[in-house]
């Protein structure tokens, strides 16, 4: 059977700076377990292939695809119905279309019901599930014992939830996931990032996050691939890591936790790199309590990850005040956080960025500022930083707690309001910076680049720890910071006393925006060529 497996376009130019770089690990996977069994599959990015939505309407119909499916988040679902709408309206015969993702396994019936031109969607973890469909689909079976998809019966039009499929526990079994979309990406010049998954599960319960739900396919356990199985795959990638110039990014939602399950998992996967004399330069999320840097035991394991290249981390810092990360679930205090930050970096693993949730429902001024004032003590109050709000993906427990209005489209995560109206206000204000200098979402992502091109050069130069180079940078980024820290807490002490911003404060906006132009150009004239 031709299939076609899509990443599809980011509905939003914000979400466009922060996502559309990296490669569709899903989709790469499902491919690998089709190709060996016979059928002909080929991956698309839409970024990467340089098509419009209408361009891969047209090549589809034109190519024939008997199947296609779309792997989608919340920002790319928009574009995945409209090139499916567009297939029902010219496409004849209709492929069978097929959407997986998390957001969509849990807004499935809802989608089905106001798409007739979505046939099925795969819900959890999708190559088991995704190659079942394949195979009723290529042999004209009927769908109605697929575990794990809600689909539509196209003779009745009445929807069907299947049981959920149980998790799969044998994940050596799959094959490595094919990285068509990175290969022609280093022939394009359209980078792309590319990763590898080790786990699927979080032992964690944060209420902002699906990670313990969804890669855990609805349980709370944890399945892990072997580490020999891992390092093997590590090693095929190594040409193509580098290629790309940047990290290998591991995406496991907790790539490291003090559980001693884990702990002899990594000592396991750090002796099987060592024995094969490999060393790339990795990215991973950890948390600022997945080691205890007082411990000589932890601090040399940490030491050992980075000698195998774990040279950048994220550590999802969510908040820099108290009772936010309480009502997070985050089980973390903001001081902890910022020391283990800070000695992660004097060995050279902090990442360019590390997560922030500033703004949600009920916070007030006060909060806001404790945030702001974390994030330019460990160097990210960039204005886009600043600006992050919590957001109602599907099936997170922190709706529970949210007074939520109907999404106005099923891609809507945003739909709720502010309970304090200054807050509002600020929001209001800061978005509308956000919306109209394309210099804040040029910062972030400027920022990030250049941090992370030179950790990556840094590494394939021997240079591992906290490097003067870096530190260097870090200066620059303060100057640029402390603008912005100013000008967001000034904001905050007139809104405090007054509900209103003062014309003192907008004229001060263009005064900071004018800064934060020019010392950008320095930055970029030094850090830009090199």
């Amino acid at each position: 059977m031709r299939i076609a497996l899509i990443n599809p376009e980011t509905e939003t130019v914000g979400m466009r700076e922060l996502y559309d770089q990296y490669e569709n690990l899903a989709l790469a996977l499902i491919a690998a377990q089709l190709r060996p069994v016979g059928h002909s599959v080929e991956l698309y990015d839409l970024r990467v292939d340089g098509l419009t939505e209408s361009d891969m309407a047209q090549l589809i119909t034109r190519e024939k695809f008997a199947l296609i499916a779309f792997s989608v988040n919340y920002a790319t679902l928009h574009s995945a119905l409209r090139i499916s709408q567009r297939l029902a309206l010219f496409a004849d015969p209709k492929p069978f279309i097929v959407l997986g993702g998390e957001h969509v396994s849990y807004e499935d019936v809802g989608i089905l019901s106001a798409y007739p031109s979505i046939d099925a969607i795969c819900r959890g973890e999708g190559e088991i599930t995704f190659h079942r469909v394949v195979d009723a689909i290529s042999n004209d079976f009927p769908l109605n014992d697929i575990e794990g998809i809600t689909w539509r019966d196209r003779a009745t039009g009445e929807i069907h939830i299947n049981a959920n499929r149980a998790a799969n526990n044998n994940l050596d079994n799959l094959c490595f996931a094919a990285h068509d979309i990175a290969l022609k990406s280093v022939r394009t010049a359209r980078p792309v990032k590319t990763g590898i998954l080790i786990k699927r599960g979080c032992p964690y319960p944060c209420v902002f996050c699906n990670a313990q739900r969804f890669l855990g396919n609805e349980s709370t356990g944890i399945r892990s691939r072997s580490p020999a199985n891992v390092v093997k795959e590590i090693a095929s990638m190594q040409s193509l890591v580098k290629q790309t110039r940047g990290y290998l990014h591991i995406y496991d939602a907790t790539f490291v936790t003090p559980a001693r399950e884990n702990r002899a998992w990594i000592e396991e996967f750090c002796d099987e790199m060592e024995r094969r004399s490999l060393s790339l330069p990795l990215d991973a999320f950890i948390r600022a309590d997945s080691f205890d840097i007082n411990k000589p035991r932890d601090r040399d394991l940490l030491l050992r990850l980075r000698s195998v290249g774990l040279i950048s981390t994220y550590l999802g810092l969510e908040a820099g005040d108290n009772e936010q990360l309480d009502l997070y679930n985050k089980k973390i205090v903001p001081s902890e956080s910022s020391r283990v930050f800070h000695y992660l970096k004097s060995l050279g693993m902090t990442g360019s960025t590390n997560g922030c949730i500033t703004f949600f429902q009920d916070v007030t001024l006060r909060q806001i500022q404790n945030t702001v004032l974390f994030l330019y003590g460990v160097g990210l109050a960039s204005l886009w930083n600043i600006a992050s709000r919590a957001e109602t993906l599907p099936g997170i427990r922190l709706n529970n707690q949210t007074r939520m209005h109907d999404r106005h489209v099923p891609w809507d995560v945003e739909n709720y309001h502010f309970k304090d109206d200054k807050v509002a206000t600020l929001y209001a204000f800061i978005r509308r910076i956000i919306d109209r200098y394309e210099i804040i979402r040029l910062e972030d992502r400027m920022l990030r680049e250049i941090r992370d091109s030179i950790k990556v050069a840094q590494f394939y130069c021997g240079i591992t720890g906290y490097s003067h180079r870096e530190k260097a940078f870090d200066q620059h980024i303060s100057t640029i910071q402390g603008d912005t820290v100013e000008f967001i807490v000034g904001l905050i002490g007139e809104l405090s006393s007054e509900d209103i911003i003062s014309d003192r404060l907008l004229r001060a906006e263009y005064a900071y925006i004018a800064r934060l132009e020019q010392n950008m150009k320095k930055l970029f004239m030094f850090y830009g060529t090199k």
